[in-house]
């Protein structure tokens, strides 16, 4: 086994080993990751993605890792080995190899990474370099499933409106201010600064990370004084599959049932439009939400891990 570099890797000697991933995430969780590997190869083909590949004894490549850097903050975007190589030392080999190349940068003061861990368990390799692992939960709605039985209401002095580009900066201050003191708050570099909070929504309007973001069914709530108090940005992952990768409700107004009617919003409009089901994740320790999920009929389909190392 051998590791070089991205650079010196062609996307196309690289292909069998997308396509068991776009597999493993299609049959796991429902996503077509296809649009998010187009990106990679395009990043690989143009020699600008700083990452590593795996080389077996007869040249072909069998996994890769990708990370990304955006001071003082480095993102390990992904780890992957195809599941007939995918041993504890392969994925070792790439995550320490990411790890001495970005010991060189002096102004790194952390490192994040979520990814899904199809086929090795990654928590003990980060852990062994100080990483605190934070435990989240993958979960789906099937919208053929019965809901309960609700009519869509929301207090007189709050009004719900469609996503309109007009609010993107308030809605980055909803999301700011809903960080403040949440469990989540460590999880993200960028939940924690408004600066950081508006690159977060950029990033999930405009690229395919979190899926193909949906404004038709993309909804922000309103207060008394037409002030932006609530969010509820969805995307679709797949054809038949939608994701809610953003809710935020202002702390002077959580506890009002603005993020109930929201999603419930959401459950009708996702099940007319013909989607069959709906995703998104949540940490473990995040309890109220947890079981809010849960009454509403969400089930688990995997769990998986965000690490985070502060310098």
């Amino acid at each position: 086994m051998d590791i070089v570099a991205l650079s010196q890797v062609s996307s196309q000697d690289l292909e069998r080993v997308f396509q068991q991933e776009i597999q493993c995430w299609q049959d796991e969780l429902f996503w077509d990751y296809q649009p998010a590997v187009s990106v990679i190869k395009q990043y690989i083909s143009s020699r600008i993605l700083s990452g590593w590949a795996i080389k077996t004894n007869s040249g072909a490549l069998s996994g890769y890792s990708y990370y990304v850097i955006s001071e003082p903050v480095a993102y390990i975007g992904n780890l992957y080995v195809q599941s007939e190589c995918a041993t504890a030392a392969a994925y070792a080999e790439l995550l320490n190899k990411i790890l001495h190349s970005l010991s060189n940068g002096s102004r790194i003061r952390r490192i994040e990474s979520q990814i899904f861990a199809f086929n090795c368990d990654l928590v003990p390799l980060f852990e062994e370099h100080e990483f605190t692992a934070i435990k989240r939960h993958f979960l789906f709605l099937p919208l053929d499933q019965p809901q309960e039985g609700k009519d869509l209401q929301i207090q007189p002095n709050f009004r719900v409106c469609g996503w309109e580009n007009k609010f993107f900066l308030p809605v980055a201050d909803v999301i700011c201010n809903s960080y403040q003191g949440s469990t989540d708050f460590k999880l993200c570099h960028d939940y924690q600064s408004r600066e950081g909070c508006i690159r977060f929504l950029n990033n999930l309007v405009k690229h395919p990370g979190c899926g193909t973001f949906s404004p038709q069914t993309s909804y922000i709530v309103l207060d008394s004084e037409e002030q932006v108090c609530g969010v509820l940005l969805t995307s679709k992952i797949s054809p038949d599959t939608g994701m809610i990768p953003q809710i935020s409700v202002r702390n002077d107004c959580q506890g009002k049932g603005i993020g109930s009617f929201l999603l419930r919003t959401y459950f009708k409009d996702a099940r007319e439009s013909g989607l069959e089901r709906i995703t998104l994740s949540v940490s473990e320790a995040n309890e109220g939400a947890c079981r809010l999920y849960t009454r509403l009929g969400f089930q688990k389909t995997r769990d998986f891990h965000a690490f985070v190392r502060n310098f």
